[in-house]
């Protein structure tokens, strides 16, 4: 196929995926989004040469990344208006324009663009709409009554991340945290602030939180599946064999639905019972191991987390190409990089980071200690010490702003927790389509330039011990973001083997895929359809698969958002609906609680105190004793809806009381109280 046929029509299936994601809000946000890079893309040109289309990716990521940056310097001056952010923008484009004029050439070779490379380069950016745009279609989406629908684990990061974007727009520095109102916010919010900046200032359908999250999310994975290409592209000279890698890593990481699959066929069960499971959690539910999702659930659920490994993959790519001889400007653009990998994720970007040093080092040792000699070599790796500046400079910045507050005291060293259980049959079923063949990759073949390969082995060796011997108080966390690593590692060292095989002729290549397809491929598969499917109402693992937002209760949100003040605090019973409905009053009403049971934030006892004084709020029939326990949490409104209703029916009786409550709205099917400013009962 001719190669403007591919690239047009790719180009075509994104603005549709797009569409299909996030409606007219996404197709109105994508050149604000455009705009927002556009200054990175104009340096990114003269990294690679302004010929060469990963200008585009890796200046687009490095322009995202400094946009966040900018974006927070208004705020932090207590000056936040869109005139101010407007005006930042100018400056940020102004110096990026006049350090790209620095840049005299190309100070990355990426090899000659090929019309190949184009089609291998389309091809993988179909990745993107195929796995994001029905489940984002779905995400949200209203049914016959009006209701709007979730479906599990997007209730635990998107609703989330949707009450952290409308708190982020309300400028605070630092935010506050609308789970506890009281206390400032305490997570790496980098990612969000565009969004956030946008549905704040810019009119209707932009005013949209969770069409506009949707469309940055979608926008940015085309980033992320763009440099991870480039990243797999390094290692083998073929750009079809780096597509058919990328696209395995995509869609055929993970052997645990082929796994349930045959247990179900062996013991005679219906397979639409997988519509029940989190299948790409299989490894815990059946035997309580390590859970490691896929690079899809990094696109739906973490887009944070997926783009601070963007960022680290810029830096990646530079070890890959240029290793221990890259150039000063490559070394501070590495450096660049991981500094703002590190602003999004401390963690992801500290990785990152000794991913990149390990490799300039193996690199001086394997290419130059004979060349060089050892002084001169140590002293080729200590010129890339400066690309340690900006994580430094992040991770002060990190701690100015607290994103990570907290953490540390939360961090335990050590073979334990889910990673002891079941160790290698977990890590097996998670990567095993891909960790199999991938051990083959590390072979010495002639003709392939091995810098990759370093860079992909330290990764997989860094992740796989992240993932096994540390720990946060949440158990899963470590494992989560260690596993996006390990998969975005793993590719490289497979396109290697596929390549080999390609060379040796014959149907080995094909057999490789598709084994690794059929092993693979039934995970993708059933966690998409699942991931869009809100028609399945039933009950799941302690909580419903798909929660409703009933138009009553959306009547009652828009009724908070537009006539309270933004600083009111509404607060619903937490402890009655735990994990499902958590983030209620924060998501849809987009108001700060005093008290909130947060599962996306680390926990903290202080959470758990204050949720139960709220449910005795609710509980006690004594409307003093109510109104003395609101007035002390710094409560200004209570939401009520049929949930409390029957479970507290006495407790919500006294809330008719005067003078202590006045009903400020109600609609049938939900309640809002004013808790009344003093106590006249004498």
């Amino acid at each position: 196929m001719g190669y403007s046929v591919v690239v047009w029509a790719s180009a075509l299936a994104a603005v549709s995926g797009l569409a299909l994601a996030a409606g007219w809000t996404g197709l109105l946000y994508a050149p604000l989004y455009l705009l927002a890079v556009s200054p990175g893309v104009v340096l990114g040109g003269r990294l690679v040469g302004r010929d060469h289309p990963a200008g585009w990716i890796l200046g687009g990521i490095l322009g995202y990344g400094i946009a966040q940056i900018a974006l927070w310097v208004p705020i932090a001056a207590h000056i936040p208006s869109a005139l101010a952010f407007v005006g930042i923008w100018c400056i940020e484009a102004i110096v990026l324009w006049l350090v790209a004029r620095c840049v005299r050439s190309p100070i990355l070779d990426l090899g000659a663009w090929t019309p190949a490379d184009g089609r291998a380069l389309a091809l993988a950016l179909l990745l993107v709409p195929l796995v994001m745009s029905t489940p984002y279609r779905n995400l949200g989406r209203a049914d016959e009554t009006g209701a709007r629908q979730y479906r599990a684990y997007f209730t635990a990061d998107f609703v989330w991340h949707t009450a952290l974007a409308a708190e982020l727009g309300r400028y605070d520095t630092p935010p506050r945290n609308p789970y506890m109102a009281s206390r400032d916010l305490h997570y790496y919010w980098t990612y969000f602030l565009l969004p956030a900046v946008v549905a704040a200032e810019a009119p209707p359908p932009l005013d949209d939180v969770q069409g506009v999250l949707k469309a940055n999310a979608y926008l940015s994975g085309l980033l992320m599946v763009g440099v991870f290409f480039l990243f797999v592209r390094t290692a083998v000279p073929s750009p079809g064999i780096a597509m058919a890698a990328v696209a395995l890593g995509v869609l055929a990481a993970s052997a645990e639905g082929t796994f349930v699959l045959q247990q179900l066929w062996w013991r005679g069960i219906p397979l639409a019972v997988v519509e029940d499971m989190n299948i790409d959690a299989i490894t815990a539910w059946q035997f309580g191991g390590l859970r490691v999702d896929n690079i899809p659930r990094s696109l739906w659920y973490t887009p944070q987390h997926a783009f601070s490994c963007a960022l680290g993959l810029v830096a990646a790519v530079v070890a890959a190409t240029s290793g221990s001889r890259a150039s000063n400007a490559a070394v501070w653009t590495s450096g660049i990089a991981l500094g703002l990998s590190t602003c999004f994720n401390p963690l992801l970007g500290g990785m990152f980071s000794l991913i990149y040093g390990l490799s300039v080092a193996a690199d001086a040792l394997i290419t130059e200690r004979a060349e060089l000699g050892p002084l001169r070599m140590m002293q080729s790796i200590a010129r890339h010490a400066k690309a340690a500046i900006p994580v430094l400079l992040a991770l002060a910045w990190a701690a100015i702003n607290g994103v990570a507050e907290g953490a540390g005291s939360a961090v335990t060293f050590g073979f334990g927790g889910f990673a002891s259980n079941n160790t290698l049959r977990s890590l097996f079923l998670s990567t095993g389509p891909l960790l199999v063949p991938a051990m083959f990759g590390l072979w010495l073949w002639r003709g392939l330039a091995m810098r990759a390969a370093w860079v992909s082995a330290i990764g997989v060796v860094l992740a796989l011990g992240l993932m096994h011997f540390v720990t946060l108080s949440e158990a899963s966390w470590v494992g989560f973001r260690a596993g996006q690593l390990l998969l975005l590692m793993l590719p490289v060292l497979v396109a290697r083997l596929l390549w080999r095989l390609a060379q040796a002729g014959g149907p080995w290549v094909l057999v490789l895929t598709g084994a690794i397809l059929v092993a693979g491929l039934p995970t993708t598969l059933i966690d998409t359809y699942n991931a869009q499917d809100t028609s399945n109402r039933r009950q799941g693992p302690g909580f419903r698969w798909t929660l409703p937002v009933s138009s009553a209760q959306q009547e009652a949100f828009s009724w908070i958002r537009e006539n309270l003040p933004e600083d009111a605090t509404v607060q619903m019973e937490p402890m009655l609906r735990a994990r499902e409905h958590w983030s209620l009053i924060p998501t849809f009403a987009q108001r700060r609680m005093t008290a909130g049971l947060p599962i996306s934030l680390l926990p903290m006892p202080e959470y758990q105190r204050a949720s139960s004084e709220v449910q005795r709020l609710f509980q006690t029939a004594n409307a003093r004793e109510a109104w003395y326990l609101a007035r002390g949490r710094g409560i200004d409104y209570l939401y009520v809806d049929g949930e409390d209703r029957a479970a507290y029916p006495d407790g919500v009786a006294k809330f008719a009381t005067l003078p202590y409550f006045r009903l400020a709205f109600e609609n049938g099917e939900v309640w809002i109280y004013q808790i009344t400013g003093r106590d006249r009962s004498g």
